[in-house]
């Protein structure tokens, strides 16, 4: 990454933690995790099915009533890699 990258991750990252927002998690399929827009993980891992998702100030469930909705993008939203 660039140093302007960096300081923009740095920016996002920040606002998250401003907005002070719930933390949510839920075992979902895998099929269905997936499709979330906007998830981020490591597609080269191995995950379990059902998979954990986490998701800051977005209920998973909402993502999942609608995976290719802009709710996911807005926020975090990743696996749990063991919190």
């Amino acid at each position: 990454m660039t140093v302007e990258q960096v300081k923009a991750a740095e920016e996002i990252a920040q606002g998250l933690i401003n907005k002070d927002g719930p933390v949510y998690a839920r075992d979902t399929g895998l099929a269905i995790a997936k499709g979330i827009q906007g998830l981020r993980a490591v597609f080269d891992e191995t995950y379990p099915d059902p998979v954990k998702v986490v998701s800051i100030g977005v209920p998973v469930e909402t993502l999942e009533g609608d995976p290719l909705g802009p709710a996911g993008l807005d926020t975090s939203v990743e696996f749990c890699g063991g919190t």
